[in-house]
C-alpha cells in the first residue's frame, strides 16, 4: 500500500530500548536497533517528527519510491523523478537521514543517531522488459525490487489477479539479474503461486516485506503457511504489516490481533524469519473525512470508505515501535528474540543479499 548519542547503557531501560546481538556490530555499537522492512517516509516530514521516529529506536527503514499503480514507460519516468526528489530531501537534511545502499550505512546511522533509508519499488513495472534498467537503478541507489503489485505484469501475477499463473519466463530472467546485482527481491502483493515459484527460483534469500498470515485471516494480501515455511527454508524474512483490514474487522480494541499474527508467523517460519514491515505512515493520522478522501485518492479501488480506519489504533503514530517492543515482552518473548524481530533478522538478510 502507498499511504504516505543513541543513549548510553545507563539510559537504555528508561527509553525502552533493547540490545542488539553483538555479532552484528562492533563492540562500540550502541543498543536499541529497530529496522522497518517497509515503512513510509514522506518528503513533507518535519525533523520534529523524524526525531520521534528516532526516539523509538528506529535506525533503518526501506521506503517505496513512486506509486506502484502506474505502468509502462510512464512508471519509469515517475520513478526517476521520485528518486531525485527523495535524494534532494535527504541531502537537505543530513542531520537526520542517510541514504543507505549498504549495511555499513545502518551501522553509521546507529553511531550518528540518524535514519538509514533504503530505496525499494513495489512493482517491477518501471523495468518493463529492459534488464539494463536494473543496472541503471542500482547505480542510482535502488536496492530492493518487489516483483508484482496487485495485478499481472511481465513478471507474474499479483494477489488480486483473477487467476495466478505463477512466474513468467521474463520473471525468471529478472530474478537472475537481481540476484547477480545483489538486490533484494520482495514478494509482497504477489499471488501465492507467483510467490512460491519466485522463492524457488531465487538463488538468494528473498523478503515479503509487508504482509500478515492467511491462516488467521482470509485476505488476498496475506501469506499462506506453505509459503511462510518455504520462505524460511530458503533463508527469507517476512515483515509483519500493520494495515488493520488485513487482520481484523474490529475497528477498536484491536491491538492484540497484530501480535497474534506475529506469534503465528514465528510458530510457522521460526524466530529467525519474522520482522516488522509496517506499511504505515509515521504521522498520527486523524480519524476524519479529509483523511478518508486522501486515502481514496491515493489508493483508488483497493480500499473503500467502509475500510476506514486502516490503522490499528495503538499503532497510529511515530512511537509505534515502542508499543510493539512492550507487547512482545508481554507475550513472553525473550530479549534475544525481540532483538531479531525488531531488527536483527532484517540486518541479516540485508547483509547476506545486499552486503
Amino acid at each position: 500500500m502507498l499511504r504516505r548519542n543513541f543513549i548510553k547503557k545507563t539510559g537504555i531501560a528508561a527509553a525502552g530500548l533493547v540490545a542488539i546481538p553483538k555479532i552484528l556490530f562492533s563492540q562500540e555499537a550502541p543498543s536499541g536497533f529497530v529496522f522497518d522492512a517497509m515503512g513510509e517516509i514522506r518528503t513533507i516530514y518535519t525533523m520534529d517528527l523524524v526525531d520521534q521516529i528516532l526516539a523509538s529506536g528506529t535506525r533503518a527503514i526501506a521506503i517505496t519510491l513512486t506509486d506502484p499503480k502506474h505502468d509502462g514507460h510512464a512508471s519509469f519516468d515517475l520513478l526517476l523523478k521520485d528518486l531525485a526528489d527523495y535524494d534532494k530531501y535527504f541531502y537537505d537534511h543530513p542531520s537526520h537521514y542517510i541514504k543507505a545502499t549498504r549495511v555499513s550505512d545502518i551501522e553509521r546511522a546507529i553511531k550518528e543517531k540518524k535514519l538509514a533509508v533504503f530505496y525499494l519499488i513495489q512493482s517491477s513495472e518501471p523495468i518493463e522488459k529492459d534488464l539494463s534498467r536494473v543496472d541503471t537503478l542500482y547505480n542510482l541507489g535502488l536496492r530492493s525490487v518487489q516483483l508484482t503489485y496487485n495485478t499481472r505484469n511481465y513478471v507474474g501475477d499479483g494477489c488480486y489477479e483473477r487467476t495466478d499463473a505463477g512466474i513468467s519466463n521474463f520473471g525468471i530472467e529478472l530474478i537472475d539479474r537481481l540476484n547477480s546485482k545483489n538486490m533484494l527481491i520482495d514478494l509482497s502483493h504477489a499471488g501465492m503461486k507467483t510467490m512460491k515459484e519466485s522463492i524457488e527460483a531465487s538463488k538468494k534469500p528473498v523478503i515479503i516485506s509487508h504482509s500478515t498470515c492467511r491462516a488467521l485471516y482470509q485476505h488476498a494480501r496475506n501469506t499462506t503457511d506453505e509459503n511462510l515455511k518455504l520462505l524460511a527454508d530458503r533463508g527469507g524474512v517476512i515483515g509483519m504489516c500493520q494495515i488493520r483490514t488485513f487482520m481484523t474487522k474490529e475497528k477498536t480494541n484491536n491491538l492484540q490481533v497484530y501480535f497474534d499474527h506475529i506469534d503465528h508467523a514465528v510458530k510457522v517460519a521460526g524466530i529467525d524469519h519474522v520482522a516488522i514491515g509496517s506499511d504505515r505512515d509515521h504521522r498520527v493520522i486523524p480519524d476524519s473525512e479529509e483523511e478518508i478522501k486522501i486515502l481514496l485518492q491515493e489508493e483508488g479501488a483497493q480500499f473503500k470508505p467502509a475500510d476506514w480506519p486502516l490503522y490499528l489504533e495503538k499503532l497510529n503514530g511515530p512511537r509505534r515501535m515502542d508499543v510493539i517492543r512492550e507487547n512482545l515482552l508481554k507475550r513472553k518473548y525473550a530479549q534475544s528474540q525481540i532483538d531479531k524481530i525488531m531488527g536483527g533478522n532484517l540486518y541479516r538478510i540485508y547483509n547476506e543479499v545486499i552486503g
